[in-house]
């Protein structure tokens, strides 16, 4: 029967192939519960519920094509509430991420998209109760007019019944629409955000929301299967089941576990959770394609021939095609033996004849008439009756012509039908498992709006709050902590000098170069001017109370920092055109747990900061260490080290030696504060063989929507004599660079700019 595949041995263990695990933590078990000790007590913004409603409103309307029935209906108002609706539930999910910030709880961010979620999910049955009630009231409206009006009264009722008839796919459609809005949200407007401040597992993923077994009270519904994913059978003798097909696949997948079997016995081990060991892989659906879908790696490999690849890539594309082939015996002998081919099959030309025969009868009569011949014989004969009672509304021919079509398969078109078959069924026992898992965690919120119980509830502090920010109350919040950016301009004497002789005026030379460039991107970051002078500028990011979105004032003044260097850089390469003096820098970075002290001078305020002390060490450049690490090309813009002669334990001061040129320092505490306000990965970095560098890499969120990546260095202070500059040890304390090297971000995240990510 399979004489098209050659002969194999038996398959590898499919643990030994590149698969990923399809795995999803979503749990809300660390939450506090509400007033009833049941439920999470959730208020989301007024103004969301309002334009919710507009647009399920409208939505539904134009889903069941009752648009002529309503005069005030048009395309581009529906259009233009959907964008307003995306603009709020953004700026809602953004508070629920920056509130899970504050409380450091990634749960609460969950919360929030559960809870839109249920407000999603019943706004769009409301608005088709609302629908069902308003063709009622224009029946009940044409039979009191005083005018004969029995065509519209008929019209009414026709498009009511009509309505009704397709309630599930009225109601379907809607919630997709309105679903894609908010994934659109999650994965082009907030999945940034999160990875700045969420690992990767307590982030969802991007089809989590994407999924149509939400909008359906019955995924079994053979319309439903038709529509989104393909018919099953229901019956449990029904090869084509949903839990015999899930079984079998089991099965295949236990007898290629073999270590699995050596160590339990059997591959049929349930999780703590109830669920199958194998699911993860099952759910994850381009499993499939990797463990079985040997037709594109044949093509793959093929063209990797015509274009001269290696030797060594076409040989590992052939293993890759054995092993796959070997995989797909298995489970193609397994699928027939066990009857399914023909369902399969079947299953696919159901869509190609279902609209001509249901209603009235029902797919999977459809189904059984083209998989198996007894069926067709009976049903043959019941739809003649319907033809000669209903006068021909019943034709044979297309059935006819679809079994034609099904006994001509060809063996490489079933083949096609059963890897379709499988990454389909993966899809859908994804999405029932994602729906299982966000039906529970809606079914355990209580969206409140009665002002009684969010009083209660408040007062209580058992409720989550998701508004926007002009609902929160309005108030002057006092600064809390503030971070210092002191960017120090080297030689600038020897500039000034030099740019005179010349006829040149150094004071524009550094207006263009320096100041009025940085001044026009200080409000991207929520940077300030504290001091400027002919040489340098000092600028400052502070915190404000009860402000959780503006809380990145390291992770900000660091990028700010990055893009200071940047215009400067960028202007040397045009005043080296020029034959200009170029510009070099050093940038110091010092974080403060404290608000600043102010003193005035008549009507100006002088802001005092230990900060301020810090940062200007920070920024320093040793002139001894300069000219010696100079000209040893050095692989970064800076070192420290200790003075040897520097007696820690009663230094009230950092006397510490540095090379900073074009370098950026961050101090220690910094460093700390940075790591609570973006998630940092560490990364280790070769930069020569055998010698390794700590990385610490995030994401920069700036007030344009932007996200600038970051990738930091933290380094051994060695000491060394200040004499000699001899290295005489290791101290155990370390320094941070912001790092500004290309090569460090080519290899982070490949070739481009490292200064700037998209929104």
């Amino acid at each position: 029967m399979l004489n098209f595949f050659p002969s194999f041995s038996k398959p590898p263990e499919f643990r030994s192939l590149p698969l990923k695990p399809y795995l999803v933590d979503f749990s809300l078990d660390r939450l506090f519960f509400g007033v009833d000790n049941v439920h999470f007590d959730v208020h989301i913004s007024p103004q969301l519920y309002n334009a919710l409603e507009n647009t399920a409103s409208l939505i539904v309307i134009k889903h069941s094509r009752s648009e002529a029935y309503y005069k005030g209906y048009k395309r581009e108002t529906c259009e233009s509430e959907k964008s307003n609706l995306k603009h709020l539930c953004r700026d809602i999910l953004r508070d629920g991420i920056n509130r899970a910030k504050i409380e450091g709880e990634h749960q609460i961010d969950f919360l929030a998209q559960a809870a839109l979620s249920k407000m999603f999910l019943e706004e769009v049955k409301n608005q088709y109760r609302n629908l069902v009630t308003f063709f009622e009231q224009q029946v009940s409206l044409h039979q009191l007019s005083l005018r004969h009006a029995d065509y519209e009264e008929f019209k009414a009722r026709e498009k009511l019944s009509e309505i009704k008839w397709n309630q599930n796919r009225i109601i379907r459609l809607a919630g997709e629409e309105l679903f894609s809005l908010l994934t659109d949200i999650q994965t082009r407007s907030l999945r940034a955000l999160r990875e700045t401040h969420f690992h990767a597992g307590q982030i969802l993923p991007d089809i989590f929301f994407n999924n149509p077994v939400l909008h359906t009270n019955n995924p079994a519904d053979d319309f439903f299967l038709i529509e989104e994913y393909i018919l099953l059978g229901k019956r449990s003798r029904d090869p084509d089941s949903y839990d015999n097909v899930r079984t079998l696949i089991y099965d295949l997948l236990a007898s290629t576990d073999r270590d699995r079997q050596d160590r339990t016995g059997t591959g049929m081990d349930k999780s703590s959770s109830g669920s199958n060991i194998y699911d993860p892989w099952i759910m994850e659906v381009g499993n499939i394609d990797l463990m079985l879908n040997y037709f594109d790696s044949r093509e793959l490999c093929e063209r990797a021939k015509r274009s001269g690849s290696s030797d060594d890539r076409i040989l590992e594309l052939r293993k890759q095609i054995k092993n796959q082939q070997s995989f797909f015996i298995l489970f193609y002998r397994a699928f027939a033996k066990a009857g399914l081919l023909k369902q399969i099959v079947s299953a696919v030309e159901v869509k190609s004849v279902c609209s001509i025969y249901c209603p009235p009868m029902k797919p999977r009569q459809i189904r059984e008439f083209l998989a198996n011949i007894w069926s067709r014989l009976s049903m043959t004969r019941q739809l003649k009756r319907r033809r000669s009672l209903q006068g021909g509304a019943f034709p044979l021919e297309p059935l006819k012509q679809a079994v034609q079509r099904i006994r001509k398969t060809s063996a490489s078109e079933k083949r096609l039908h059963v890897l379709n078959f499988l990454k389909t069924f993966s899809r859908y026992h994804r999405d029932l498992h994602n729906a299982l898992i966000l039906k529970e965690a809606m079914e355990a919120i209580n969206l409140v709006t009665e002002e009684k119980i969010l009083r209660l509830s408040r007062e209580n502090r058992s409720l989550f709050e998701f508004l926007l920010p002009a609902e929160r109350v309005k108030e002057e919040n006092p600064v809390i902590d503030h971070v210092v950016i002191k960017a120090d301009i080297r030689g600038s004497i020897n500039i000034s000098h030099s740019m005179r002789s010349r006829g040149l005026n150094p004071a524009s030379h550094f207006s263009l170069n320096f100041f009025n460039p940085i001044s026009e991107i200080l409000s991207n970051y929520e940077a300030v001017k504290v001091f400027i002078e002919g040489d340098a500028i000092i600028l400052s990011i502070f915190e404000n109370e009860d402000m959780p979105q503006s809380w990145y004032c390291v992770a900000r003044a660091c990028g700010l920092a990055i893009r200071i260097l940047q215009i400067v850089q960028r202007y040397n390469v045009k005043n080296e055109e020029n034959n200009l003096p170029i510009l070099e820098l050093g940038i110091g970075i010092c974080f403060s747990p404290e608000p600043p002290s102010y003193l005035f001078d008549g009507d100006s305020r002088i802001m005092i900061s230990p900060a301020i002390n810090m940062a200007d060490r920070l920024s320093s450049c040793s002139k001894k260490l300069r000219n010696l690490i100079a000209d040893q090309h050095p692989s970064y813009h800076l070192y420290v080290f200790k003075n040897n002669r520097e007696d820690d334990e009663n230094a009230t001061d950092d006397f510490s030696l540095r090379y900073n040129v074009n370098g950026i320092e961050l101090s220690e505490e910094g460093f700390t504060k940075l790591s609570r306000e973006i998630n940092l990965t560490p990364v280790t970095f070769q930069t020569r063989p055998g010698e390794d560098v700590q990385l610490y890499t995030g994401k920069v969120p700036t007030l344009s929507g932007a996200y600038q990546q970051l990738a930091v260095r933290e380094a051994p202070v060695y000491e060394v004599n200040p004499e000699t500059l001899s290295i005489t040890g290791e101290t155990s304390r370390k320094y941070y660079e912001v790092c500004t090297n290309q090569e460090i971000y080519d290899y982070l995240d490949g070739p481009g700019d490292p200064y700037l990510m998209g929104h």
